[in-house]
């Protein structure tokens, strides 16, 4: 599967569980789990292990490429500032300097429309 990785690492390092506790933080190497060919860091061990129960859950969609480029055919790298849990799925959005261009603006005026295209991008790049 087409993944955005730094090194191995998903998320840009950040814990991906804390964006579902709406308070996102950077993970911490000590508490790191290996899922589906990528590297997640937690910043809590309770973080890891809810995690390892159910990594499904907490994953990026889109690999962790910003989902409106994903809606477009494009793998671009994500800001993990610019962020939305809709449907209890994660989605990252690009996000230009001074906040002038933020791809999840797009996404929010009609993201049915967006993930359906994005979904179908995404099934086409991963074939």
């Amino acid at each position: 599967m087409l993944q955005n990785l730094k090194n191995g690492v998903g998320a840009q390092g950040y814990d991906v569980v804390s964006f579902f506790n709406g308070n996102p933080n950077k993970g911490d190497v000590a508490y790191a789990s290996n899922y589906d060919g990528a590297k997640y860091h937690f910043s809590s061990l309770e973080n890891k292990e809810k995690f390892e129960a159910s990594p499904e859950a907490f994953v990026p969609q889109y690999g962790g490429f910003c989902a409106i480029a994903m809606s477009e055919g494009k793998e671009i790298i994500p800001n993990p500032k610019s962020w939305e849990i809709r449907d209890g799925k994660l989605y990252f959005f690009t996000r230009m300097l001074f906040g002038i261009i933020d791809a999840k603006r797009q996404w929010v005026k009609d993201p049915k429309v967006k993930r359906s295209l994005a979904d179908i991008e995404w099934s086409r790049m991963n074939s």
